[in-house]
Order: C-alpha cells, then sequence, then structure tokens
C-alpha cells in the first residue's frame, strides 16, 4: 500500500530543505513488522523522525497473527532483536492451539531444509511393504495381460500410502489459514492484545509523532465507495482510541483517485505514483511542518 503510493525521492523534492524520506517496507508485511520497523529502525536507532506514517486497510492493525508464520516469520526474524518480549507477548496471548504447534513446528523441524530426501526416504520406509506385491503384478500385468481387478486394489494403496507421506512435507498444512474477518478483532482497543497498543506504547515513551493512514481501497465500477457497516464502526473507534491516545490519523477512503488510477487490487498504477505522493502531502501538509 505504501510503495505503489509513495515515492519518496519525489516527496523529498516536494518538502525541500534536505528533509529526508526513508520508506520501511517488507512485500506483504503487516502490523507485526510495522512494529518491529517502528521499534528497531527508528525508536531504538534515536532517528528522531518529524513523522511517521504508517499505511494500513480494514482490520489490519487488530490482526496480530495475519502473516507471521511461514515464509513470512523468517522475514520477521530480520527485523527483530534477539529477544522481542512484547512481539511474543502479543502473538502468544492471540495464538490458539494450532497457532503455538505450526510455531513450534517451524522452529523444531530442520529437515524441511532437505524436504525432498527426507519425503523420498520415507517414502520408501513406508511403501517398502508393497513393492514385492507391485513388482510381480506389473510383470505379468506387462507380459500375460493380466486381470487389472487384481492388480489396482494393490495399486491404489500404494498411492494412498505415498500421497500421505507427500502430505506430510507438505508445509501448506502446517499453516494456520488467514482469516480476515471482522467477527475476530477486538472492539476493545484499550486491551494491550495487539500490534497496535505496542506501536502506541513506542510513540509516547520516545516522543515520536506517529500518524496511521487508512488507504483509499480500489473504488467499486461506479467509482463509489463501498459500503460495509461493520468496518465503519471499527474505523470510528479506532480513530477515537487513537485521539485518545495523541496519535494522528488520516482516513483517505472514500478521497482521493478514482477506479481508472488502479493497477490490481487496492494498488496504485506506478504511472501516478508522483501525482498520488503530491496529492496525499497537499491534502495533509500539517502532518509535514506545513499550514493547511
Amino acid at each position: 500500500m505504501l510503495e505503489t503510493r509513495i515515492d519518496e525521492v519525489y516527496l523529498e523534492e516536494i518538502l525541500g530543505d534536505n528533509q529526508d524520506v526513508v520508506l520501511l517496507t517488507m512485500p506483504g508485511g503487516m502490523s507485526s513488522s510495522w512494529y518491529l520497523y517502528l521499534k528497531n529502525f527508528v525508536a531504538e536507532a534515536d532517528i528522531n523522525p518529524k513523522n511517521v506514517f504508517v499505511f494500513f486497510r480494514d482490520y489490519e492493525l487488530t490482526k496480530p497473527l495475519y502473516r507471521t508464520q511461514g515464509e513470512y516469520s523468517k522475514k520477521l526474524d530480520l527485523l527483530s532483536r534477539s529477544e522481542e518480549v512484547d512481539f511474543d507477548m502479543v502473538i502468544n496471548s492471540n495464538s490458539k492451539i494450532g497457532d503455538k504447534l505450526s510455531r513450534i513446528f517451524d522452529e523444531i523441524y530442520p529437515v524441511q531444509a532437505k524436504n525432498n530426501k527426507a519425503r523420498d526416504l520415507i517414502n520408501r520406509a513406508a511403501v517398502s511393504l508393497y513393492i514385492p506385491k507391485i513388482i510381480p503384478f506389473t510383470f505379468l500385468r506387462v507380459t500375460l495381460g493380466l486381470d487389472d481387478s487384481d492388480y489396482i486394489p494393490v495399486l491404489r494403496e500404494y498411492k494412498k500410502i505415498q500421497n500421505s507421506t507427500n502430505d506430510l512435507f507438505s508445509r501448506k498444512n502446517f499453516r494456520s489459514t488467514e482469516i480476515f474477518d471482522s467477527d475476530e478483532n477486538p472492539s476493545e482497543f484499550m486491551k494491550s492484545n495487539s500490534f497496535l497498543n505496542l506501536m502506541v506504547n513506542v510513540s509516547n515513551n520516545y516522543e515520536i509523532e506517529l500518524t496511521f493512514v487508512r488507504v483509499q481501497k480500489r473504488p467499486n465500477s461506479t467509482n463509489s465507495k463501498n459500503s460495509d457497516l461493520y468496518l465503519d464502526e471499527y474505523i470510528d473507534k479506532l480513530k477515537k482510541f487513537l485521539i485518545s491516545h495523541e496519535i494522528n490519523f488520516i482516513d483517505l477512503e472514500g478521497k482521493g483517485f478514482g477506479l481508472e488510477y488502479y493497477l490490481d487490487g487496492d494498488h496504485i498504477n506506478p504511472e501516478n505514483i508522483e501525482e498520488f505522493t503530491e496529492y496525499f502531502y497537499r491534502q495533509n501538509i500539517i502532518y509535514f511542518g506545513g499550514e493547511n
């Protein structure tokens, strides 16, 4: 959402006075990575930025487990210190038993790195009992035209065992499903059960001005906003929570560019990134030290 909307070089030109703009992004990253960037790369690096903008959609700020497993787990490790007590607390407090088992699996399953060799080895061991039956059946079937009624049941059982061992090594079976329903989102933002709360704490503890930006999603075919009463209620509560903690909130939904400016999904066409960058700056100049 950020990389397709903001051109940091062009924004620096607009700002002038040798002001630096840095994009901290992880493709597909969610609130977990945003928190780690804010804490480890901004606050603890003692950069003292004038403002930090966090671009988000929908319920992302309070979906702490979203995109934290599998390939994303490795990416998050690169952003983490050796110990991340608060990070682990949020993950563990939101994890169900399936999520916890999946994380344990990620940590203690070194054979995954040699997936193919291990799978082949277990495959051979699992189906070894069927080999003596399959080889003669195959030979007789080819040379003598053996009736398939005797051959097929054995072959089916062989393939069933083989498929089971293949499934054992399928990583998708050990990843929790990424559910994005509003029913699972916390309605009480005061609870310390999301990375949103941790980001607010970092902002207050390090005196960093923090601004959350709700991006405009892709308009429908009539260039109008898609109505969602549950999401509207959620955003209203989010806004009140942020304001109560002296955190800035910018809502771009229903504003800005029409459907013709979008490429795929909610991504702005790269051809329009400079135009959007300037639009964002002009509309929110107060957050850049200017006056409306």
